[in-house]
Formats: structure tokens, C-alpha cells, sequence
């Protein structure tokens, strides 16, 4: 499987060129996001929902091949529970229905912008695997623990991580929003109590979990370690 080196600053060039595609006013002003319509407006691919695995183990996959792929007709398993057979579209977007069915709208917002970049990114990649093979993406992916079974896909699965933070919370309005609200508070960056709030209340005005959004700021080498280790 190939890859592409791209720099942490080509890594956020391309998210922003996206952006600008998209809606250019995110790159200066919070609004909300259909992450949806992102997918019709600049990919044009097909996407779907539906029960992927019966454990939430994974909760995306693109098939970058026309094919097939067996779902599962509930999202817990029960005894005599068969998955089933779904034909699928060349660049096909699979979200896990559970995304859909929880009240964490922004990691559902970051799985599918994930998913988005692995279109931007990575169909090249995958050009030579089978007929019915789907990329699927495991849900520690998204919490940061990415362990995959070769070299190429965990920088792969890195580059996607980049692309969805630095599409979701783009750099400047993530620092200058950051910046403006230490700075009215006046509180210390090391009372933790003001800072896990500061952070909650960034993540839920930018559309993404507050861990997406921790990390994001230590990206930004706004917090450090420490600080995004004590803000979980």
C-alpha cells in the first residue's frame, strides 16, 4: 500500500483549500455544520448508515471500489444474529449508525470529515487492493490511539486525524477564539477547573468533542502534554 508524505503544513493547506471550497466565512467565523453536505457539495460520492459492527469497534469505512460488504441488523449482538449483504458504489461513505443515534454530534462530525479526507487524500492509496475491499477506520482511530497493522496505514489514518481537526477548527479562528477567552477570564492556565470549561465550551461552539478539541490546541502548542493529559 502507498502513501504520500505530506508535511503537517500541506496537511492543513489542504484542509483549508476544502474549507474555502465549502464555505470560505468558516475560515474567519464559528457557524454550525452539516458535515453532510460537505460530502455532496465538494465530493459528490454517495453515503450511508449503517450498523457496521455489532461491538462499535469501527465507525466509519469508504469503499474506494464498487462492491460489497456485510452490516449487522442491530448494533448489540444476539444469539443467531447474521450480518447481511450491502452493494456499495465506488467512493461510498459508511458512517456507523450509533454516531447517529447518540448525543455527541461532534465526534459523529469528525468520523465523517475523517472519512471526507480519506477521499481528499488517500483514493490513490487504495487503487490496488481487491475488488470489494473497504477501508475501515476503528474507533480508537478517532480517540488518538491509532494502531494499525502497517506502516502506511497508520500515517494514512494520521493524515486524515490532521485534515478533520484542521478542516473543524481552523487554525487561526481556533487560536484567536482561545486566545480572546483566556484572556477575558483572566484565570491562570493552570486552574483546571476553568480550563476543562474553556475547552468543553470551545469544542461544543466549534461542532467537535472536547477531545478533538484539546488536541487540536496542543497541536496548536496552545496547551501542553500535561495540560491536555489533566483536561480528559
Amino acid at each position: 500500500m502507498r502513501y504520500y508524505d505530506y508535511s503537517p503544513k500541506q496537511l492543513e493547506e489542504k484542509a483549508t483549500e476544502l474549507l474555502v471550497e465549502f464555505d470560505k466565512e468558516r475560515l474567519t467565523k464559528i457557524k454550525p455544520i452539516d458535515v453532510y453536505a460537505v460530502i455532496e457539495k465538494c465530493l459528490g460520492v454517495s453515503y450511508d448508515w449503517k450498523y457496521l459492527t455489532p461491538d462499535q469497534s469501527v465507525l466509519r469505512a469508504t469503499a474506494f471500489n464498487e462492491g460489497y460488504f456485510y452490516a449487522w441488523p442491530e448494533s448489540r449482538y444476539e444469539e443467531g444474529m447474521l450480518p447481511f449483504k450491502v452493494g456499495v458504489k465506488k467512493g461510498t461513505i459508511l458512517i456507523d449508525s450509533t454516531l447517529t443515534e447518540s448525543d455527541n454530534r461532534g465526534r459523529e462530525n469528525f468520523t465523517v470529515m475523517h472519512e471526507v479526507f480519506h477521499q481528499v487524500l488517500h483514493t490513490k492509496c487504495f487503487r490496488d487492493e481487491g475488488k470489494n475491499y473497504m477501508h475501515q477506520t476503528y474507533s480508537r482511530t478517532i480517540d488518538g490511539k491509532i494502531r494499525c497493522a502497517s506502516y502506511a496505514l497508520r500515517i494514512i489514518e494520521m493524515q486524515a486525524n490532521a485534515c478533520a481537526a484542521a478542516f473543524l477548527m481552523p487554525a487561526d479562528l481556533t487560536k484567536k477564539e482561545y486566545e480572546d477567552r483566556y484572556r477575558s477570564a483572566g484565570f491562570s492556565r493552570y486552574n483546571y477547573g476553568f480550563m476543562w470549561n474553556l475547552i468543553k465550551e470551545m469544542g461544543k461552539d466549534f461542532s467537535v468533542s472536547k477531545q478533538a478539541m484539546s488536541y487540536r490546541l496542543q497541536n496548536l502548542g496552545l496547551i501542553d502534554e500535561n495540560e491536555e493529559n489533566l483536561l480528559k
